[in-house]
């Protein structure tokens, strides 16, 4: 075994918000567990969840003292609780897991074969898998999520890097998640990380299991994407380019189902808009015939 000082040097802290999602956060942690790189801490922050019995005790009945559970005496929020978690980090890296989500075990070890790496790059991100229903039987009933290699001229667009990433805690901790954000917090926060430190590092290969259809709500209401994305804009604004202003604000017309007049069809008109105009076009006739 490693020696102490060794095995601190190579933690990876693991933040996990979750609320009143037992099972899917008893998976989550599972799959934490599963992994075969054995130097980590995952801290559970539960923003006040109504119920958490059983998830309190699968947490007991692990005895692992690496898993660090917090509940909350207030709800304050998806990012508020992310921010706690990663404050209390005591890792040299960090990453982070949702709470229906969930980790392959080669996860940690794929992202510490190439940590050397963030001594060029702001931060690490993989492909992902995609499960459409609440379980899988194999990795082959799954949809392959392949990410973009990073362009910053893209990612100006939109957020190519998904909700997770592995970096140096150092790094992140300054960062945090924007509270006042109601959507795109992921987004916003790797956006100033690359600001900051440079651009990012994608390696090929998905480690993650994304369940985006499993019957139960989002942390973020849906309701509230329109707010935070525009939000996200006002906030970045001036350092997109043109084209990435058109862009966002294409984005804005798409996510409020609202008419663009011929006047702002023409005004933020791009080929990329153009492509997304005709496929919005065409995908509203098929669902309509």
């Amino acid at each position: 075994m490693p020696s102490q000082a060794t095995q601190s040097s190579l933690m990876v802290s693991i933040y996990m918000p979750t609320w009143n999602r037992e099972k899917m956060a008893m998976r989550a942690i599972q799959s934490v567990l599963e992994q075969t790189y054995p130097f980590w801490e995952l801290i559970i922050v539960d923003d006040n969840s109504p119920e958490n019995s059983q998830l309190q005790a699968f947490i007991n009945a692990t005895a692992d003292p690496r898993i660090h559970y917090i509940y909350n005496d207030f709800k304050s929020g998806a990012c508020s609780v992310r921010n706690q978690a990663i404050e209390q980090a005591k890792g040299k890296y960090i990453a982070g897991i949702d709470d229906d989500d969930e980790w392959l075990p080669n996860r940690l070890t794929t992202f510490m074969k190439y940590h050397y790496l963030l001594a060029g790059f702001s931060f690490l991100y993989a492909d992902d898998f995609i499960c459409e229903g609440e379980s899988y039987s194999s990795l082959n009933d799954l949809r392959l999520y392949p990410k973009p290699a990073f362009s910053g001229s893209l990612f100006q667009k939109r957020n190519i890097i998904g909700n997770q990433i592995f970096t140096c805690t150092d790094r992140l901790k300054p960062v945090l998640f924007d509270e006042t954000l109601t959507a795109a917090q992921d987004y916003d926060a790797f956006y100033r990380l690359q600001q900051e430190y440079g651009r990012p590092y994608k390696i090929n290969l998905a480690t993650q299991v994304l369940y985006v259809d499993h019957g139960e709500g989002r942390i973020t209401q849906s309701g509230k994407k329109f707010s935070g994305y525009f939000n996200f804009y006002r906030k970045h604004q001036a350092s997109l380019d043109i084209s990435s202003r058109k862009y966002q604000l294409f984005t804005f017309y798409v996510i409020r189902n609202k008419k663009m007049s011929c006047r702002t069809l023409l005004r933020l008109m791009t080929l990329r808009n153009l492509k997304r105009f005709i496929t919005g076009k065409l995908t509203l006739r098929i669902r309509k015939y």
